[in-house]
């Protein structure tokens, strides 16, 4: 069911800084840069073979990553791991009774993201990912 590491989403208050530090460390530039308004954050990728970190802050002042740094400050956002067939490990975990996120529930088709909550990991949130 799953089959590693998709993503590692980080949450940074200062984009442009962190990028820096991170070019620096890894000793490449950084692979692509995009703005969401919707989700009101910005990001930037690193690319790591066929993975990635994900450099996540807020756009303005509202947003998930805005409640995220104001909650519990910089650090690590989210972890997304592959999944063989994403509606299979929704309807396995679902019967192990884990927490989801997202899920649509049975007979549904998932629409969006599909996450473990993060009271069934030890506090970090799990996305889902087709891979």
């Amino acid at each position: 069911m799953f089959k590693g590491v998709d993503h590692v989403v980080i949450a940074v208050k200062d984009l442009d800084a962190a990028v820096a530090r991170y070019e620096t460390m890894y000793g490449a530039p950084v692979s692509e840069r995009r703005e969401a308004e919707a989700a009101g954050m910005k990001m930037a990728f690193f690319r790591q073979g066929e993975s990635f970190i994900e450099l996540v802050s807020n756009l303005g002042e509202g947003g998930p990553i805005a409640k995220r740094l104001a909650d519990r400050g910089e650090g690590v956002h989210l972890i997304a791991m592959k999944v063989d067939d994403l509606a299979k490990a929704v309807d396995d975990l679902r019967g192990k009774g884990v927490r989801l996120v997202g899920d649509p529930g049975p007979g549904n088709p998932i629409k969006g993201q599909v996450f473990i909550h993060p009271a069934e990991t030890g506090g970090v949130l799990t996305q889902l990912v087709q891979g």
